[in-house]
């Protein structure tokens, strides 16, 4: 199983997961959930190429990647989103519940 990079940044409202996925088919991507952690699987397919062919350098990883990113517990699951670009980089979109910093109690 190959290890693909992985860039994750957050706001005040949500934690967006960029993942490059070249040479990967749309259909070979699953994304689900365990737990609290998001799970992104996938397949990289080496190009066609004729037989006679030699690798002079091999630095590109071809095969299954599996890549799981922690989430905290303050997120809305049912509500994470993704696309694919044009580029082939996976945007995967977690929106945060949104807490106040203090919520006044009533006493009665």
């Amino acid at each position: 199983m190959i290890d693909v990079p992985v860039d994750v940044y957050t706001s005040s409202s949500e934690i967006i997961v960029i993942i490059p996925v070249w040479w990967t088919n749309k259909d070979s991507i699953a994304i689900t959930l365990d737990n609290r952690h998001l799970i992104v699987r996938g397949e990289r397919v080496m190009p066609a190429m004729k037989d006679s062919v030699v690798a002079l350098s091999e630095q590109c990883f071809w095969g299954s990647f599996e890549k799981r990113i922690e989430l905290p517990d303050h997120v809305y699951f049912e509500k994470i989103y993704s696309e694919l670009t044009p580029e082939n980089t996976l945007l995967i979109t977690v929106p945060k519940v949104m807490r106040p910093d203090e919520i006044p109690v009533k006493i009665l």
